[in-house]
């Protein structure tokens, strides 16, 4: 058997594969688009069934009677039932013209009140414009000296008030530095000026405070000491000890507390600064 005979062979016996498969295919296409016939279901729920009431399916089976036409008018029915729509129509017209009325009225008010309003606004500037330039011309003239020559003054005043501020202290304060106050910064010594009043106030209220505590009532005695400490601008104290002691040991103790417990109060200074106090007890005369 020739090579062209088996190709010829395998030729045909594809072609003949290849109209198998379109019949094949062909056959199957329509049962693919064929439409089902509709399933007719049924729904079952195990729920009871309402239970209808005799009344009610009496009523639904009863009939409306049939209703009788009502006869035609004739001659003076007629005439009446035309002229009863026309007493109606002439009740609407009325509400209309009474609210055609008050439209007009109320666009005329308006109209006076702005013509009396803009009237006097005129007037008015005219007459502050003239007074005001009448009497500010005269007075520049005459207060630029005066005020020249009144901060001289005035400045003179301050001077002299502030050098004797810095030179004024308590009599407390005097005793407590006594020469060591003229070594003192000028920063340390206006320091202890401005604030010697606050401070001072602050240290009274909590001594109060502690004494009655501290102190026995039997105590009679008439004595102070001194304390010295540096206060510091972020508001701490270094350095706290007596100066001269009292002579007893509670009262020296009452006054060191009283500062441990007062200081955090004190105003910040700008720089590291002396503070000493002199703490009087006078407890000769308590019954």
């Amino acid at each position: 058997m020739s090579r062209s005979t088996a190709a010829l062979l395998i030729a045909i016996m594809f072609h003949i594969l290849l109209i198998l498969l379109f019949i094949f295919f062909m056959n199957l296409k329509p049962s693919e688009h064929r439409v089902k016939p509709q399933e007719h279901r049924i729904k079952v729920s195990l729920k009871e069934k309402p239970k209808t009431s005799k009344k009610s399916a009496a009523v639904k089976n009863k009939i409306k009677p049939i209703e009788k036409a009502p006869p035609m008018p004739k001659g003076k029915q007629l005439k009446e039932l035309v002229q009863a729509p026309k007493k109606a129509q002439k009740t609407k017209k009325v509400p209309k013209k009474a609210q055609e009325k008050p439209k007009k009225v109320l666009k005329k008010k308006p109209s006076k009140q702005k013509k009396q309003v803009q009237k006097p606004t005129i007037n008015v500037k005219k007459t502050i414009v003239k007074k005001d330039v009448n009497t500010t011309k005269p007075v520049k003239k005459k207060s630029h000296l005066y005020a020249m020559l009144s901060k001289k003054q005035v400045t003179k005043t301050k001077r002299k008030s502030k050098h004797q501020a810095g030179t004024k202290i308590g009599k407390d304060f005097k005793e407590a530095y006594g020469e060591a106050f003229g070594r003192l910064s000028e920063g340390e010594k206006k320091y202890i000026v401005d604030n010697q009043e606050v401070m001072r106030r602050i240290t009274q209220e909590q001594l109060n405070r502690l004494a009655p505590v501290n102190i026995p009532r039997n105590l009679n005695i008439n004595t102070s000491n001194i304390i010295e400490f540096y206060l510091l601008p972020n508001g701490d104290i270094t350095g706290l000890k007596l100066i001269t002691a009292s002579g007893t040991e509670i009262l020296d103790d009452t006054s060191l507390q009283t500062i441990e417990y007062s200081y955090h109060r004190y105003p910040l200074p700008k720089q590291k600064t002396l503070i000493r106090y002199k703490v009087g007890y006078y407890l000769g005369r308590r019954h």
